[in-house]
């Protein structure tokens, strides 16, 4: 008796096999009155925002990823709203945590994982926060999840 087996678009089942992306989210949910995102909600877009060949770099002490210019136009070429754009940070086909790219000139706070996207223009950098406007208690801190920086370990694009 043969074996039927299929596939579906879900949390576990990405479009990368390798590397560490950034998605935007197609839908999601968010937990009770935060903005803290259910990550077993989580669908992502299509295609990366910032493809693992964008990433030149991950610096682990201060949580800043170096990026292509590809990936700061992608970035800046997104309607971003004062109440953040949701993405997803991804491991080998897996969302290890997800935040929101949150601007500068946003005059709400967020108490989730954030990447503040117009600065990167200047700095060529994603510096990823616990929270917007600086850090908030309680946030899960996943930036240095073990599968993203032992990847980037692998092909030496980790600075300590």
């Amino acid at each position: 008796m043969p074996l039927l087996s299929g596939c579906t678009k879900g949390i576990d089942n990405l479009f990368s096999s390798d590397g560490v992306e950034i998605y935007l989210l197609k839908a999601y949910k968010t937990v009770e009155n935060s903005q803290k995102i259910d990550q077993k909600s989580v669908v992502l877009k299509n295609s990366p925002v910032v493809k693992y060949s964008d990433i030149l770099s991950y610096n682990s002490d201060n949580h800043t990823f170096k990026v292509s210019d590809r990936a700061l136009d992608a970035i800046k070429n997104i309607d971003h709203s004062v109440f953040g754009v949701a993405f997803a940070v991804t491991a080998n086909g897996r969302v290890v945590y997800t935040g929101y790219f949150w601007p500068s000139y946003s005059s709400a706070s967020c108490n989730w994982v954030t990447i503040e996207p117009f600065m990167a223009e200047y700095t060529k950098e994603l510096k990823v926060t616990l929270g917007y406007p600086g850090d908030w208690e309680g946030v899960e801190d996943r930036r240095n999840d073990e599968r993203i920086i032992s990847i980037l370990s692998r092909d030496k694009k980790l600075i300590k």
